[in-house]
């Protein structure tokens, strides 16, 4: 004897089964927030406000930075430099320096300082690499790349300013 079941109900039933399987490997990732093209972040330690692309297509995060020097502190390499804001204020921010980044564009290479900030975006507060890049004649004076949003954010490209920074003061009680 054989039941002739409606097409609908197979599918359906094909569908949970297909829902079934693939829930295990769904269950074990952190859930990611959804941010927008552009958005406010809090850079360094205490912080200054800037508005920033996040760019899924860069590695690494960048910062518009001009009046680079060097400075050593308990044996370690440290670079202070200047942030010239979209707005003319200045902003002076300092990391230590982990490496120079060799940039190849058209045929030509530069090296930059790649030094360690603290970003905040949202909730979340990271430590990452970020390259100081002449940003000048740019829209926005940070760029943040895959390096602090792999695994923590999806970019909906079509919003703006859907996260507001709310980070803990780092070292605070």
């Amino acid at each position: 004897m054989m039941i002739n079941l409606p097409p609908f109900f197979l599918r359906r039933v094909w569908l949970l089964l297909l829902s079934a399987l693939a829930w295990p490997a769904c269950a074990g990732e952190p859930s990611r927030r959804v941010a927008g093209f552009i958005e406010k972040v809090v850079v360094g330690s205490p912080g200054a406000a800037f508005e920033a692309k996040l760019d899924t297509g860069a590695d690494l995060s960048s910062i518009d930075a001009t009046e680079i020097k060097q400075t050593s502190r308990r044996g370690q390499t440290w670079v202070g430099f200047t942030v010239v804001r979209v707005d003319g204020r200045q902003v002076k921010l300092s990391g230590r320096l982990v490496r120079y980044a060799t940039i190849k564009r058209a045929g030509s290479t530069t090296e930059r300082p790649v030094v360690l900030l603290d970003i905040c975006l949202g909730s979340v507060l990271r430590t990452v690499e970020v390259s100081l890049a002449d940003r000048r004649g740019l829209d926005y004076d940070v760029l943040v790349g895959r390096n602090f949003m792999n695994g923590y954010f999806m970019v909906d490209p079509a919003r703006v300013h859907v996260l507001t920074p709310s980070c803990p003061v780092r070292g605070a009680k």
